[in-house]
């Protein structure tokens, strides 16, 4: 009878649409399989509770002795992304949502003394040096991404990730695409909130992003899409925004990956920093480039007065997943950002995607060492086989191939789509408005397992960053000495 009702409910969740049903039923299931009582032992070897738990006690010490002195010192100096190896993702393995019941304590915790220390008057912290504080230590902690990866129209997956984090409020401000994903990055990067459930919805969205060419127009333009088709898609659902102005309307920083045609230029990472002025649907044409489907593109920009014209006419660029599929380095050098929400629908990777769910053990380690050391030797085969060639368009195929086998496709947290081989005949053409909804429910139900995981590792960043913003709001009208009580500590956050 037990094992009838934990398939019902594994089917329950299976076939949830949203994610109030799907972690209801993983609850209950938590129940049944007695991995609640797992989640309220604070021991583990895979962190270390006791200085956890240490914390913890004098956070809660201090806060209820008004030692405000003390709490913002202690803060200062030990918030840290993985304290104790919090970030440890074999903590998540065990249930079917939730992690120990210590570690939500303490983020909890964490956040309420934060959100209070932004929001409340306190003797010990004058506004300068609060906002010197929140500043210090959100450059400490580091900040989070969500980095879109290539994938044609696998990358509708996409959607479906963006909008279960935005319901969960866990969205990342920096967000970036490649390829397909950099389609997914600029139809959020450019839309308000409101706007975003249309979105969401599919309405007033042109699917026809596909025409294929003739005989002749494939010869003469050596590709076998039309671009001009993919321009009209891109510009009917981006619209003529700059990254600066997209930026402006919805605060939101997005990112598009573009690879050089010419050797002697390097990768870039197109945003409202690098390329202000830049349109973004030129940035995304480029980025969907790939060599043989499409040709080789143009960047187009504004002018001081706001008309279009080249930008850096004699440079042609291609697909930005050729070089820079998941650009984790150079976000880091712009953003602070030192944690990485992947989604990785490419069709090359998701066959070798490792399975993050499964527990350690020698099965597992064996086969990550056959696909390593498959991975390692394709790209030294491809690397010797360019060697003998000067130039020519061999050559630049065979560097994209050893650049693609070389990169590194995962996050800290990789959320990605499983795929059967219809869908891997579906990849490229035009697109129904029930494939685009499938596709969506599919990222949503991939990314709802990852709720708590990412939640707990972004939370704190989070949170650092909207009191900078508040605290910005309170400039004008701050004013020393207004009373203030103490807050009282949330309920624990739900996993």
């Amino acid at each position: 009878m037990k094992k009838k009702t934990i398939a019902e409910q594994k089917n329950q969740m299976s076939q949830a649409t949203d994610y109030r049903t799907w972690r209801m039923h993983a609850l209950e299931l938590d129940a049944l399989e007695s991995k609640d009582v797992w989640k309220g032992e604070a021991i583990s070897p895979f962190y270390q509770y006791a200085l956890i738990q240490q914390r913890l006690v004098n956070l809660k010490k201090w806060r209820k002795a008004g030692d405000w002195a003390q709490l913002i010192f202690s803060l200062r100096e030990g918030l840290h992304r993985n304290l104790g190896n919090l970030a440890n993702p074999e903590l998540y393995r065990h249930t079917h949502v939730g992690t120990k019941y210590l570690i939500d304590e303490y983020i909890t915790e964490v956040t309420s003394l934060l959100n209070y220390l932004c929001d409340n008057d306190i003797p010990e912290l004058p506004y300068a040096e609060k906002m010197m504080f929140f500043r210090h230590t959100g450059q400490s902690f580091g900040r989070s991404a969500l980095m879109l990866s290539g994938g044609a129209n696998m990358g509708m997956f996409h959607i479906g990730v963006i909008k279960a984090l935005r319901e969960q409020k866990l969205l990342p401000r920096v967000i970036s695409g490649s390829s397909a994903g950099s389609v997914m990055a600029a139809l959020l990067g450019t839309r308000n909130n409101a706007e975003l459930d249309a979105l969401f919805r599919g309405e007033r969205m042109d699917f026809h992003s596909w025409r294929r060419l003739g005989f002749r127009e494939m010869v003469r333009q050596k590709s076998f899409m039309d671009i001009r088709q993919l321009e009209k898609f891109l510009r009917a659902n981006i619209g003529e925004y700059t990254f600066e102005e997209a930026f402006k309307k919805t605060k939101r920083i997005i990112n598009i990956t573009v690879s050089p045609v010419d050797k002697h230029q390097h990768p870039r990472l197109l945003n409202y920093l690098t390329t202000p002025h830049l349109l973004v649907w030129s940035a995304v044409l480029a980025s969907c480039s790939v060599p043989g489907l499409f040709p080789s593109v143009m960047l187009m920009t504004k002018d001081r007065l706001g008309q279009e014209k080249p930008y850096m006419a004699s440079i042609r660029w291609v697909d930005g997943a050729i070089q820079s599929d998941l650009p984790a380095q150079r976000l880091g050098e712009l953003y602070n950002v030192n944690h990485h929400i992947a989604s990785q629908t490419n069709p090359h990777v998701l066959p070798f995607i490792a399975d993050h769910t499964r527990k350690e053990g020698w099965p597992r380690f064996l086969t990550n060492l056959v696909k390593g050391e498959l991975q390692y030797r394709s790209k030294q085969v491809l690397q010797l086989a360019s060697y003998g060639i000067e130039r020519g368009i061999v050559k630049t195929m065979l560097e994209g191939a050893a650049a693609i086998v070389g990169q590194q496709y995962y996050g800290d947290v990789t959320i990605h789509p499983k795929v059967q081989i219809k869908d891997y005949r579906r990849i490229l053409g035009h697109v129904s408005i029930t494939e685009y909804k499938n596709w969506i429910l599919a990222g949503e139900r991939e990314t709802w397992p990852k709720i708590t995981m990412i939640r707990d590792q972004t939370i704190i960043g989070q949170t650092l960053e909207d009191c900078i913003v508040r605290l910005k709001k309170q400039r004008n009208r701050h004013s020393p000495g207004s009373g203030a009580t103490d807050a009282a500590v949330p309920p624990r956050r739900a996993a």
